[in-house]
């Protein structure tokens, strides 16, 4: 087998220190800031900043807990905040996602893991399933679903649409389940032994804004959300879901089935039998389908029946209907018109903006380059995500005006003494230092 081959001509249980310096350099140090000090005592600069010395003796530990299987318990433990969701209350505690702050050498030993795995893994992945796999985005998995809804149009088709929701999905993987589809996925005994040792006896403590700490859990089952190796393990575990009639798109747990049939019925009776399996299959995993939050909904061209509502079960539950479900964070309508997706991107991105025009005024606040920078990254983020599947839609006017005449405010005199430092080189406090001297004003 060539993925077999692959792995035995790999030096698979010894780390280079070329390797785990290019790993830690790529690790985004501002993203995983104090997540180490409690776990591991060290900060993440010890890491890039370290001797060769330093980095000889972490790539030789490396190496021993590859080959004989063991790591650290304070590796193992992690410090888990909550996150509220959006449009959720704060008094519920479903309402919040936790967040696992793993340690630093942790982390990059996860990086270690999932730069050998993938290249393994991702053929075996279905196509279907685009979720954290590189070239692959939620943007293709909207516009792929989006179009075969159009080509329906075309064809005079009516099609319906279920968007699967699973409760505490990454939380609720059975470690046994995905210990054996490892074994049928990793053609490597002693890798799949070892991730299974990164994920057995780990232990969290919870942290809240105000300070307070729970007393230390044991976690039985899961995997680590924030760890970069639990979406490519999560695929994994549902790499092998049955085939349906129905066309299936997946982005990780967001999963969903569409068909399309020339009547009400068929389009019924074709969504019913796939749920049945795929239900089936949820509960054979230990997975757990929220039928509460699971929708379907209608899409067609006919005014007439703009009413119409599925009738779809699952355990003898009818699933709730929705005239504009949103997946993947697109809201889509029954006639792909896309006008209540614009309207709430246009209030999203009034009210960022109005926020950067508090930064600064004509003659104070912040520098032209950080509203620049601060409108790119909060209202462009915003206003252009998958951009391909509504830009041809009537009511993208809603979103035309002019961002940056209302995010970026221009300052007389202080811009132009900017735009006079970024022409000639100097710009930033690194320009302005270089033209004082050495000795300050």
């Amino acid at each position: 087998m060539p993925a077999v081959q692959r792995f035995s001509e790999s030096n698979l249980y010894s780390v280079s220190l070329e390797t785990a310096t290019r790993l830690a350099g790529s690790m985004v140090w501002a993203e995983v800031w104090g997540r180490g000090l409690e776990c591991s005592g060290s900060h993440p600069e010890f890491v890039t900043h370290q001797s060769e010395t330093t980095s000889a003796w972490l790539c030789s530990f490396f190496s021993s807990c590859f080959q004989r299987s063991k790591l650290p318990k304070t590796w193992r433990r992690a410090a888990v905040i909550a996150l509220l969701k959006p449009g959720k209350t704060a008094e519920d505690p479903k309402a919040y996602r936790p967040i696992s702050l793993l340690c630093v050498p942790f982390k990059i030993l996860e990086r270690m893991i999932l730069s050998r795995i993938e290249p393994v893994v991702d053929p075996q992945l279905p196509r279907e399933q685009a979720g954290f796999r590189r070239g692959r985005s939620t943007v293709d998995q909207v516009t792929l679903l989006t179009q075969d809804i159009e080509d329906s149009f075309q064809a005079k088709e009516k099609v319906g649409v279920v968007l699967l929701d699973l409760t505490a999905a990454y939380d609720t993987v059975w470690h046994r389940g995905l210990h054996l589809k490892l074994l049928r996925t990793i053609p490597d005994r002693h890798m799949v032994k070892f991730i299974m040792e990164m994920l057995s006896n780990r232990s969290f403590i919870l942290r809240t804004s105000d300070g307070q700490r729970s007393r230390l859990r044991r976690l039985r089952n899961g995997v680590p959300q924030g760890s970069v190796l639990s979406p490519l393990l999560f695929n994994i575990y549902i790499h092998d879901l049955p085939e349906t009639t129905s066309r299936q798109y997946g982005y990780a747990d967001d999963l969903a089935i569409m068909l399309r049939r020339t009547t009400w019925s068929a389009v019924e009776q074709g969504l019913n039998q796939d749920m049945s399996i795929l239900a089936a299959y949820l509960r054979k995993w230990r997975l757990q389908l929220s039928t509460g939050k699971t929708v379907s909904a209608a899409y067609h061209l006919c005014n007439g029946e703009a009413k119409r509502e599925l009738s779809v079960s699952v355990d003898n539950k009818r699933l709730e209907h929705q005239l504009a479900p949103k997946y993947l964070g697109v809201r889509l309508d029954r006639t792909l018109s896309y006008k209540r997706h614009l309207e709430e991107v246009r209030a999203k991105v009034t009210a960022r903006v109005s926020l950067i025009r508090r930064l600064a005024g004509t003659t104070w606040g912040a520098s032209a380059r950080t509203l620049r920078i601060s409108t790119q990254a909060l209202v462009f983020s915003a206003a252009e995500y998958c951009a391909p599947v509504w830009s041809r839609s009537p009511h993208v006017k809603k979103m035309a005006f002019n961002m940056r005449q209302e995010g970026t405010r221009r300052r007389p005199g202080r811009d132009q003494e900017e735009t006079r430092r970024d022409q000639e080189g100097g710009g930033g406090p690194e320009g302005d230092q270089e033209e004082r001297g050495p000795g300050g004003d």
